[in-house]
């Protein structure tokens, strides 16, 4: 009985610490080998102005293009509206939006971090930020564009 005991804790203790594994591998959101985070974000109220500070890293072992669709690109505040960008930088590359620029490009390396903000201008006090849509070319498929929608939560 004693060694069915001690067999049955290290079974126990085995299955435990994989599905704890799991779970943080899970929380992770990474999409086409690119995971995404949220730094911080932030409402100016004096300029009525939403900043949201993000990064990415790609997980990719050669250096691959990251691009972007501008205007899908898109916030959503907690009644589900969606809100255009004034601007997005990528790293060293802005986009504004009355620059009328479909795509963002930019060279993503393996395991380097790349800071992303997106700000919108006239954003009421009123509403909440609830997410950001990012929508950017899969790295497999030439024309075929993935979502990713990452939670904004305070």
């Amino acid at each position: 009985m004693n060694i069915f005991f001690r067999y049955a804790v290290i079974f126990v203790l085995f299955v435990s610490g994989g599905l704890v594994k799991a779970q943080s591998v899970d929380s992770l959101l990474v999409v086409d080998d690119i995971q995404f985070d949220v730094k911080e974000f932030h409402l100016d109220e004096s300029k009525n102005e939403l900043t949201i500070n993000l990064f990415a890293i790609s997980y990719s072992t050669d250096p691959r293009e990251y691009k972007m669709n501008t205007f899908s690109t898109q916030v959503l505040d907690q009644k589900k509206q969606s809100h255009f960008f004034s601007t997005i930088r990528m790293g060293n590359v802005l986009v504004r939006f009355e620059d009328k620029q479909n795509y963002l490009h930019y060279l993503l390396e393996e395991d380097k971090p790349v800071d992303i903000q997106v700000v919108v201008k006239d954003w009421k006090k009123s509403d909440k930020p609830a997410m950001i849509k990012l929508v950017f070319e899969s790295s497999t498929e030439e024309g075929e564009f993935l979502e990713v929608s990452i939670p904004l939560k305070k």
